[in-house]
C-alpha cells in the first residue's frame, strides 16, 4: 500500500473551521442576556450596522453619537440582529483585545433589547 502524506495545512483548516462552527453554540453555563428594556441599566440607543465590506468586519453596533461598538458575544443575543436593527445596549470596554475590523471598542454586551 501506498503511504498518504498528511499536509499539516489541512489538519490547522480544519481545526480552525471547528471552532469557528462551535463558537456560537448556546450553552446554559454562558451568561443570559437580559432582553427586557427596563432591565438595561445605563443602556445607550443604538443599532446594528452590517460592515462586511470592510476588512475583517461583520456587524457591530453603532451608537447614537456614531461610534462603533465591536461586540464579542454577538453569538449569545437572543434577539434579531439585522441591519439597522434599533436596540438599547448596555456594554463593557473587553480588555486587551483587538480586533481586524478596527472601527470602534471592544466589547462585551452586558444587556441588551430592541427598541
Amino acid at each position: 500500500m501506498k503511504s498518504i502524506k498528511r499536509n499539516p495545512f489541512v489538519y490547522l483548516l480544519a481545526f480552525i473551521l471547528v471552532l469557528l462552527m462551535s463558537s456560537c453554540n448556546k450553552s446554559s453555563s454562558e451568561m443570559e442576556l437580559h432582553i427586557n428594556a427596563q432591565a438595561c441599566e445605563n443602556a445607550q440607543k443604538a443599532k446594528f450596522k452590517d460592515l462586511t465590506g470592510l476588512d475583517g468586519c461583520g456587524m457591530v453596533i453603532q451608537l447614537q453619537n456614531g461610534s462603533y461598538l465591536e461586540p464579542t458575544n454577538l453569538c449569545d443575543i437572543d434577539i434579531e440582529i439585522k441591519d439597522g436593527q434599533k436596540i438599547w445596549v448596555s456594554y463593557h470596554i473587553a480588555p486587551n483585545l483587538s480586533s481586524i475590523c478596527m472601527v470602534g471598542d471592544i466589547v462585551v454586551i452586558d444587556c441588551i433589547a430592541p427598541r
